[in-house]
């Protein structure tokens, strides 16, 4: 199992073997200090690293094409070979796979209202296998959160077939940390067996179909948890041998494997467009909003989960999709982390991820941020950060050059974005980098759990008391609040989260001026926005008439109000203070209202809501300075 490691230096990706003149070949990108470059690595005939060669450096290399040139288009949902090509299409939630022949004609192979991504196609005897991963359910068909892989095969004439025999192993509902199936690659023996290779949420596996069926398939890794590669590269050597490179924490993993065997798999007709349906869009009514007052609108969105550009699964795609058309959401975002478990993202693949961001925004109907995840060490070390950055072409900050959180704080200001601080009661509130400016906003809900305070109703990870949110005010910082899910795409987070959907245990509420980055952006930096455990509860907080989020002056008297409409029975409405609830109203059906005059302002206070149903929110705090301090 020959290995090209990863060095302090350099960070390998994007393992691609061919063959040169009949002798293996192995391409990557190689991140390293200054820019990144294509590195040619000739291979010996057990895969070992023979001779190693390398490209100019580049400010960035997006992928390289088939010669192995860099190119600065890359494309996760098109594969060719030998004259047929396969593309994933989509309008809005429907996705196609559609295959293109030699002779040009197109057959739609699979179409759905689900997520379909990352199409192989292998030419075979008669026509070529095609291969994807999708998200839709074999038994309700309807969409869901596990990606399997689907095979077909489509021959010559355009008649489009699927094995015969059920996949072994394919499981939508398994829990625990490994799940999923995704991102295939295929080959094909002498006699017609194929293998499939793709990724699951902890380690690749191998999958063979054969004239007997399903093989039970195989792990490829050790099942660690890590930041690896999304595909497994593979090739025919002369004799047989089939040779496979996939990136994993260490390096790239180069390994010799015996084709498959045992016939080609028998076939039927598939089923091309299953009876799928669009789902079902929670939507709040505009009619409730309390911010149409002041002439904003309520918007939510996640704007903190991962893909497999991490440690996440899935294709980059996805969470936009899935926010606007599963969940009905405003805007949201995708934030791999920059640094962590063995991977880094180097500026090419953050011109990718760029891309795809806004290839998904949609102004005025759909908002998406740009963002990453700084990944510090654990408390007593700075913990981890998600940075939101106002424009394209500025650089991902990475915790290998800005080890600590004010350096990164700093920098992030500079460039007109800013940090914030999440699961803070498990990694750490590195009170030492906050700033009003650079930090405008803490993350206090996700599938981790609740962190206003130590032993929350909704669990928590972790146990760092005096790093809760409510020990950190009380210590006199000052910031707005947000939630989103961190999710990565498992169902209960690995059993961590406390909904099987970890997507919907935590949304950011901005009351916003437009359906766009930038005003989305504005209302976070103003801390006019709140956090909600998951739901879409439409809450106002004010005091003396001035929004959530105000920095007051007060020298007597404050009226507080605070309105509520939930997406359940609301069970109570909470003003909290620094040391206690400072007044609470029962709710009446989904609304509640209070009014509450203090005799004199507290250092902050806060709007906090439950609802029957266990959903809860909370309105960024109000801060008080007394007159004349």
């Amino acid at each position: 199992m020959p290995l090209l490691p990863h060095r302090p230096d350099r960070y390998l990706r994007t393992a691609k073997l061919a063959l040169d003149s009949g002798r293996p070949v192995l391409r990557a990108v190689a991140w390293e200090p200054g820019g990144e470059r294509v590195l040619t690595v000739r291979l010996g005939a057990d895969g070992s690293p023979a001779e190693e060669s390398a490209g100019d450096v580049l400010p960035a290399v997006v992928a390289f094409d088939g010669a192995g040139r860099p190119t600065a288009s890359f494309d996760e949902h098109r594969a060719e070979d030998a004259g047929w090509s396969v593309c994933i299409e989509r309008r809005g939630y429907v996705s196609s796979v559609v295959a293109t022949l030699p002779s040009g004609r197109t057959v739609t192979v699979w179409e759905a209202h689900a997520t379909a991504s990352a199409p192989a196609v292998h030419v075979a005897n008669g026509g070529a296998w095609v291969a994807f991963h999708h998200n839709l359910r074999e038994d309700r068909v309807e969409a869901d959160l596990a990606k399997w892989i689907a095979l077909r095969f489509v021959d010559d004439d355009g008649r489009v077939f699927a094995p015969a025999a059920p996949m072994t192993d394919r499981d939508r509902d398994r829990e625990g940390e490994e799940q999923s199936f995704e991102f295939p690659s295929l080959a094909v023996g002498a006699d017609g067996a194929v293998a499939i290779f793709g990724r699951g949420s902890h380690q690749f596996w191998r999958q063979d179909a054969s004239a007997n069926g399903f093989d039970s398939r195989a792990p490829l890794g050790d099942g660690v948890w890590g930041c690896r590669g999304r595909r497994v590269s593979v090739i025919q050597l002369g004799d047989g041998t089939l040779l496979t490179a996939r990136r994993e924490k260490q390096g790239i993993d180069i390994t010799p494997m015996p084709a498959p065997t045992g016939g080609a798999p028998r076939l039927a007709p598939a089923d091309v467009v299953p009876g799928s349906h669009a789902p079902s869009v929670e939507i709040p009514s505009a009619s409730l909003d309390p911010a149409l007052r002041d002439g904003r609108r309520t918007l939510f969105g996640d704007v903190h989960q991962h893909s497999a550009h991490s440690d996440g699964i899935g294709a980059a795609d996805e969470p936009y999709l899935r926010a606007r058309y599963v969940y009905g959401d405003d805007f949201c975002a995708l934030t791999d982390h920059e640094s962590f478990l063995g991977k880094r993202i180097g500026p090419g693949e953050w011109q990718y991820l760029e891309g795809v961001a806004e290839r998904h925004n949609d102004p005025g109907e759909f908002a998406t941020l740009l963002a990453f995840e700084w990944t510090g060490r654990m408390h007593p070390g700075p913990g981890h950060k998600v940075v939101y950055l106002p424009k394209t072409g500025l650089p991902v900050l990475s915790r290998d050059v800005l080890k600590d959180g004010k350096s990164l704080v700093d920098e992030v200001k500079r460039h007109g974005g800013f940090a914030v601080p999440h699961h803070v009661g498990w990694t750490g509130a590195d009170e030492g980098a906050h700033d009003v400016v650079g930090q405008p906003v803490w993350e206090i809900c996700s599938c981790h759990g609740c962190y206003e305070s130590f032993a929350h109703e909704l669990g928590q990870r972790g146990d760092l008391r005096e790093q809760m949110v409510d020990a950190v005010l009380r210590r006199g910082h000052r910031f707005g609040f947000i939630a989103s899910s961190d999710g990565h795409g498992l169902l209960w987070h690995h059993g961590v989260a406390r909904k099987r959907d970890p997507f919907r245990t935590g949304l950011a509420a901005v009351q916003s001026t437009a359906r766009t980055r930038e005003a989305i952006l504005e209302a976070l930096r103003a801390r006019r926005c709140y956090a909600t455990s998951g739901a879409k509860i439409l809450l106002d907080f004010r005091a003396n008439d001035a929004p959530m989020g105000s920095d007051l002056r007060a020298s007597g008297a404050v009226r507080f109000t605070a309105e509520v409409t939930g997406t359940a029975s609301v069970r109570d409405l909470e003003l909290v203070g620094p040391d206690a609830v400072l007044a609470r109203a029962t709710g009446e059906g989904p609304r509640a209202t209070l009014t509450f005059e203090a005799p004199s302002a507290p250092a902050y206070a806060y709007a906090r809501v439950r609802q029957e149903d266990g959903e809860m929110a909370w309105s960024s705090p109000i801060f008080f300075e007394k007159s004349g301090a």
